[in-house]
Order: structure tokens, then C-alpha cells, then sequence
């Protein structure tokens, strides 16, 4: 099977950035971990060994040493010894929409909102930002990213969202910015995408990356914001709407969490 283009500029750079004075073993851990849960880091992808990752996020090797450790434990990198050895992502299975339409259940109107809200300010911003970087061949590989219309499985066309947000964000330049968006789409990313497993908000979805594409190409940051906080509240109001109809959510209105 042929492998998807990624664009030039792709959030796994910013994922190894240097931590600067901050880099204990902690966050070095918390990132891996937050791009691993987001996508990023794709299952069964191989990170750098300890000295290079070290280097990278400008520490030292003991520190990214004790991080793979904890990683480990949690489940999240397994590593090899010998010949074609090395640590390798063991990302958790995606939740099934059963799982996730349990976590809507028990998440409050509010809880819900304010997450959103919060998800809408970066994602719309990268988008509004990235409008001033990308070039004619980001877009391209971008438009690669899109489903076409004929696609059924809902599966695919979260990643695919993931991938174009993630990606469109790392065309900010901004470092920090993409790391903000990798740590919203580890804790709410996968309920945010839980709409396409509806085939009218699958058709109407595709409409919006293809005009924040375009809005992209041209170069018009107000229509790449827009486009970006529409498909967040559509999506936002489809959760909204789903949740009233599970049952037990009824009571889970004004208080519960994510």
C-alpha cells in the first residue's frame, strides 16, 4: 500500500524541540506520551535512540533514559535489544464508538462547551496563522490528507482530520503552538471526532477542509479561521445533540468531566 505524502512541515518537529532548562525526565515523558495519544507518533513508529533524543530535546541522556522508562511502563514504548532494536511506539487502541459515546454520556453540557471552546481558539488560530506560510506545494500535500467522498470508514476519516489539524498547525512555525494542539488532541481529539461516524457530517466535513484548503492556498487567513471554527462547532453541536439522546446523559448536564 502506498504511503501518504506528509507535508514538509509536520508536528513531529515540534514534539522534538528542545526543552531548554526545563527538560526533566517528567516532560520529556508528558511529550512522547501526549504525541503518542494524538497521532503524531504513529503506532509502531521507531524514536530516536537515547543519545539522539537527548540531543534533540537538549538534555541529558540519563533524562531521556529515565522518560523511556516511564514510558515503558505505562505501556506506550516497548523497546528491543540487538540487531534492528531500539524503542518503538505502542500507541493504545483507538476508543470504539461505544467507549467514546460513554464518555460524552458522563461529560457536563459545560465541561463539554469549555473544551470546545478552548480546541476552537488554537485549531482556528493555526489555521489563521498558517495562511501566511503555506505554499502551493503544503496545500498539495494537504489536499493528499482529504478522504474522498466514497469513503465509509469512519476510522479513516478521524485520522485524516487529525492529520490535516496537526499538520496544518505545524505550518504556523510555531513550536509552541503545535505542542499546545498535540496536548488538546491527546485529551479531546478523539471525542471531537466522534461526529464522523455520521455519513451527512462525513459529506458536509469534507466541504470545510476543502474550503479551508483553498482558503490556505489563497493565502486569506479570515476564511482559514472561519472555515476551522465552523467545523468545530458543527461538531461541537452534533456531540451536544448525540448526548441528549444517550441514555443517563440527562443527568450529567451540570456536572462530570472528560
Amino acid at each position: 500500500m502506498a504511503r501518504t505524502r506528509r507535508p514538509a512541515a509536520h508536528p513531529r518537529s515540534a514534539i522534538f524541540a528542545p526543552l531548554g532548562d526545563e527538560g526533566r525526565a517528567t516532560r520529556v515523558e508528558k511529550r512522547i506520551a501526549e504525541a503518542i495519544y494524538s497521532g503524531v507518533l504513529a503506532d509502531g513508529e521507531r524514536l530516536p535512540s537515547e543519545p539522539e533524543l537527548a540531543a534533540m530535546l537538549g538534555v541529558a541522556t540519563v533524562t531521556a533514559r529515565e522518560a523511556l522508562v516511564a514510558l515503558r511502563a505505562q505501556g506506550l514504548v516497548t523497546t528491543t535489544r540487538g540487531r534492528g532494536g531500539g524503542s518503538f511506539v505502542n500507541r493504545p487502541r483507538h476508543p470504539d464508538e461505544a467507549v467514546l459515546n460513554g464518555r460524552l454520556a458522563s461529560t457536563s453540557n459545560v465541561e463539554l462547551r469549555d473544551r470546545a471552546t478552548l480546541y476552537t481558539v488554537v485549531v482556528a488560530g493555526c489555521a489563521e496563522v498558517a495562511a501566511a506560510y503555506a505554499g502551493a506545494d503544503d496545500v498539495a500535500q494537504l489536499r493528499e490528507l482529504v478522504p474522498d467522498e466514497d469513503v465509509a470508514d469512519p476510522a479513516r476519516w478521524r485520522h485524516a482530520d487529525a492529520e490535516l489539524t496537526l499538520s496544518i498547525a505545524a505550518l504556523t512555525q510555531s513550536a509552541r503552538l503545535t505542542r499546545e494542539l498535540v496536548r488538546l488532541e491527546a485529551a479531546f481529539g478523539s471525542l471531537v471526532r466522534l461526529p464522523f461516524m455520521d455519513p451527512a457530517f462525513r459529506s458536509a466535513a469534507r466541504g470545510r477542509q476543502v474550503a479551508l484548503l483553498a482558503a490556505l492556498e489563497g493565502g486569506d487567513g479570515d476564511a482559514a479561521r472561519a472555515q476551522a471554527r465552523e467545523h468545530v462547532a458543527q461538531s461541537l453541536a452534533w456531540l451536544l445533540e448525540q448526548k441528549a439522546a444517550l441514555p443517563g446523559s440527562g443527568t450529567t448536564s451540570d456536572s462530570g468531566g472528560l
